[in-house]
């Protein structure tokens, strides 16, 4: 006789979980002074500090005709350098202009 479908019959194993599901959030009202916003994962968080990454996108965005895609390259660049072994994904968006 055939297994039943998955999903049917007998439950499956509990798995444990390897993965957060629940991110670090922070919330505060814009001001004249806030330039970018960085949505990055923990590959980046894990290696290099809030100010590190500040820094280094305050840097990127300063260089002539620069863009937010290319702030996000270099801090992914900035993660890899530091030794992350995580998963790395940045998003930079530019606020200055709407403010």
């Amino acid at each position: 006789e055939a297994p039943p479908p998955l999903g049917e019959g007998s439950a499956a194993p509990e798995l444990p979980q390897l993965l957060l599901a629940e991110p670090t959030v922070a919330e505060r009202p814009l001001c004249a002074a806030d330039r970018f916003v960085i949505l990055a994962c923990d590959g980046v968080w894990d290696v290099l500090t809030d100010q590190q990454a500040c820094d280094c996108v305050r840097s990127a965005l300063a260089a002539e005709n620069a863009t937010p895609t290319e702030a996000a390259k270099k801090l992914a660049g900035e993660a890899y350098a530091a030794g992350s072994t995580d998963n790395i994904s940045v998003v930079v968006a530019a606020i200055l202009p709407y403010l």
